[in-house]
């Protein structure tokens, strides 16, 4: 069908633009254990004395920063339009888009060494790294594959979870509560206009999906937890093969999308019991004309944003995970029993 060619293209370009935005690639905050919450500079050079020291992160944005011999960061460097010229130490990561990177002969960096966006490393005899370094527009590191490398398989783009630049807002303290919140609401914004878009554009897999979901909620749950752990096991055994990673990554990317459209599902599902109706002029109810965008957007939104929420209160956790696994779960068998939205799915038994 032309809706087919059109429709799995289309949300493989917008999972890869989502991409890096949902797995940022580089370390934003420090993951040492010093208390202080950062030091942010706006739109300024800084220089830190010799002797002179930093709890927590320093972030320079739109300026350049010199750590003097002796100086100490007992955190992350981050400078974002703008050099960085070390010659002290920097107990974490040392992350520069848009700049230069100097490390002179004295210059300590615990942590990975991080050059992006059209950035040069320099790098003295006698400077030391800690971690690793990452040059150029490094590709994102497989997060779900990663953990194969401790079984010595050789994953492409993944790397050991030890040695990879962590995701913003991993650190303590101000600056990490201010990147998870933006990280969060950027995710919640994103997924929700998303939903809306895809909505908007295929109104009729999407209702397809959630109508499946509505009908046959516990089909649906079982059929998409089944798929996900033979998919799970089937995309091991393709990477363990080695010569068959890039269909282990076709598949991981094609249960992205299905778990994508399965997640808009329960969305639209949420959203149609709870915006599709407004009272009308004489007390009944009559069904809304925007229903297909405004219903779809803000179901996964506040599904999203739920999720979201409860993975953020740390006691809350295990039910952000489960309503993932249940939500999810259901998207998913949704997906699969109606080919992708594609035809309706009927039940041939009565429901037990």
């Amino acid at each position: 069908m032309r809706w087919q060619r059109r429709f799995i293209p289309m949300v493989v370009v917008l999972l890869a633009f989502l991409w890096p935005l949902l797995f940022p690639t580089v370390r934003a905050l420090a993951q040492g254990e010093g208390p202080g919450e950062g030091t942010v500079i706006w739109n300024k050079n800084y220089t830190l004395e010799a002797d002179e020291r930093i709890e927590g992160d320093l972030v320079i944005i739109n300026g350049d920063v010199y750590l003097k011999e002796g100086s100490r960061v007992e955190g992350s460097l981050i400078v974002w339009n703008g050099n960085a010229e070390i010659e002290g130490w920097v107990e974490g990561d040392v992350v520069v888009s848009g700049g230069d990177i100097n490390l002179g002969e004295t210059a300590t960096v615990d942590g990975n060494v991080v050059c992006s966006l059209e950035c040069t490393l320099t790098r003295a005899e006698g400077a030391e790294i800690g971690g690793s370094i990452f040059e150029g527009e490094t590709p994102v590191p497989l997060p779900g594959l990663a953990w194969l490398e401790q079984w010595g398989v050789r994953v492409p783009f993944a790397t050991p979870p030890n040695s990879m630049p962590g995701r913003w807002g991993d650190g303590g303290g101000l600056l990490g509560k201010i990147f998870r919140f933006a990280q969060g609401a950027a995710t919640v914004l994103i997924v929700s206009v998303v939903a809306g878009l895809i909505a908007l554009i295929w109104p009729q897999p999407v209702q397809q999906v959630a109508h499946t979901i509505e009908r046959a909620p516990w089909p649906s749950l079982g059929i998409g937890v089944l798929v996900m752990l033979i998919a799970v096991v089937f995309i091991v055994g393709l990477a363990v093969t080695i010569c068959l990673i890039p269909v282990a990554f076709l598949t991981a990317l094609a249960l992205g999308v299905a778990g994508l459209l399965g997640w808009i599902g329960v969305g639209t599902l949420l959203g149609k019991r709870l915006f599709s109706t407004q009272p009308g002029t004489e007390g009944e109810d009559v069904e809304r004309r925007d229903a297909p965008l405004w219903t779809t957007g803000l179901g996964t939104m506040l599904l999203t944003l739920a999720a979201v929420g409860l993975n953020a209160l740390f006691c809350l956790a295990p039910f952000a995970w489960l309503l993932v696994c249940v939500a999810g779960g259901m998207g998913l068998g949704a997906v699969v029993l109606t080919r992708f939205g594609t035809q309706p799915y009927e039940q041939t038994g009565s429901a037990v």
